[in-house]
């Protein structure tokens, strides 16, 4: 089944990669395959046909046959693109990124008056009086509800279990299952942070419901058409997937079929292109996302360097505040961190169940020692 690691262990990760990097270019000494300087500046200064480092970076890091890689750089308000077997058309499976659009739609619904962010879930979502209905908005969307990462019902969890292992998709749920899942579900309340797909989808139907329509419609209506996120998609159904999907790999050779779902789909399932996830980080930076409370802390995290947004993760590690997320599926990983007082941004999608949050992180640092 899929597990917590690369959203919830990658920003814990963060910290660690932070410190090591700042003193790699405090001490003068740069990645073995790129130039930070040139890896952020594009081929300004090189001949047409010249492979710039960056590109040079990408080539080397994703050279497996089947990983189709899609990495950008923003910095001035510019985004270098770099395509590995890929395009702009090619379509990733964002996993977990999907999530940061979820806080964005809590905070337009606070604004909007349509909920309040100590509301209980039972307000919005038809919970009778069983235990899960008692928790709060915000305790969802910082991961402190003590809802477990995905429910713990026993043959639940045997399908899901069983269909990830064939390399199937383990979060076709609908959104009524869902909630009947949460129904049965157990809260075990606690102080420190439990990652939560299951907390987060019920979120995103909570919200939906406020707004009295479903969530695919208030997505698109709030956050992707504003934002330009013009390729993006909610993949509810086998029938959406999109033409352009990159196929997934949870190994080399080993292929994994699309994620898609009713249920889960506020938590994992947006699909989207590079030039998707560039609209979204330029509308942080300084688009109409730039002033969002979804962005600003409300709780700790996993340390004292890390707290959380309405699912953003906020990292310290002075001079520099990272803010973002990364996503995994069965085939896909992500990773998109945001320099939000810089104005700069990383980000990368592969068709491959990888770490990439060392990569944006690097490519971020970089970006900054040129600025």
């Amino acid at each position: 089944m899929p597990a917590p690691a690369r959203s919830s262990r990658g920003a814990r990760r963060i910290t660690v990669l932070l410190a090591v990097l700042t003193a790699v270019i405090l001490t003068g000494c740069v990645s073995p395959s790129a130039d930070p300087v040139e890896a952020v500046a594009g081929s300004a200064s090189a001949t047409p046909d010249a492979e710039t480092a960056l590109e040079r970076d990408v080539r080397t890091t994703f050279h497996n046959e089947e990983e189709r890689a899609a990495v950008a750089v923003i910095e001035d308000g510019e985004a270098t693109t770099v395509y590995e077997r890929a395009d702009e058309e090619t379509v990733y499976e964002i996993g977990s990124i999907s999530k940061v659009l979820i806080g964005e739609l809590l905070a337009i619904a606070i604004e909007r008056g349509e909920v309040e962010l100590d509301d209980p879930l039972g307000a919005h979502l038809p919970l009778g009086d069983v235990p899960a209905a008692s928790v709060t908005l915000r305790s969802l969307a910082t991961h402190r509800s003590g809802l477990p990462f995905e429910p713990t019902d026993a043959a639940w969890m045997a399908a899901s279990k069983a269909a990830f292992a064939a390399g199937g998709n383990p979060y076709t749920s609908s959104r009524e299952e869902l909630i009947e899942l949460a129904r049965r579900e157990q809260v075990v309340p606690g102080d420190d942070p439990v990652y939560s797909n299951f907390a987060a989808a019920l979120l995103g139907h909570a919200l939906a419901a406020a707004a009295g329509t479903d969530y695919r419609t208030l997505l698109e209506e709030r956050v992707l058409e504003p934002l330009g996120m013009d390729d993006a998609v909610l993949v509810e159904t086998a029938e959406q997937v999109p033409d352009e999907h990159a196929g997934g790999y949870s190994r080399p050779g080993h292929p994994v079929a699309p994620w898609w779902g009713g249920g889960f789909s506020p938590a994992v399932l947006v699909h989207a292109t590079l030039d998707d996830l560039i609209a979204l980080a330029q509308a942080v930076i300084d688009g109409p996302l730039s002033h969002s409370a979804a962005l600003e802390p409300v709780a700790v995290g996993y340390n004292r360097a890390e707290q959380i947004g309405y699912f953003w993760w906020v990292t310290e590690d002075a001079p520099r505040t990272i803010t973002g997320h990364g996503g995994t599926t069965g085939g896909f990983s992500s990773a998109l961190m945001i320099d939000r007082e810089a104005g700069i941004a990383a980000m990368v999608l592969v068709n491959a169940h990888r770490d990439v949050d060392s990569f944006a992180l690097r490519y971020l640092v970089e970006a900054d020692r040129t600025g």
